[in-house]
């Protein structure tokens, strides 16, 4: 695994911890402390806008041409 990969990934997570930390008003230790779940939850919401993002796409798109 690069290294590069892994500061990017550490920071990416360490950030969510510090963004979550801030907006729930916990301390940062337990937003860090929780840092899996909230990678994970972060991780399905970015999911679901692309997923529903693709459907809606490719509906208009085929609205489009078949109308």
């Amino acid at each position: 695994m690069r290294v590069r990969v892994v500061l990017v990934a550490s920071a990416a997570c360490l950030g969510l911890a510090a963004i979550t930390a801030l907006l729930l008003d916990w301390s940062f230790g337990k937003a860090v402390i929780l840092s899996p779940i909230i990678v994970m939850v972060a991780g399905a919401a970015g999911f679901l806008v692309v997923l529903w993002t693709r459907i809606l796409v490719d509906t208009f798109r085929g609205r489009r041409g078949g109308v």
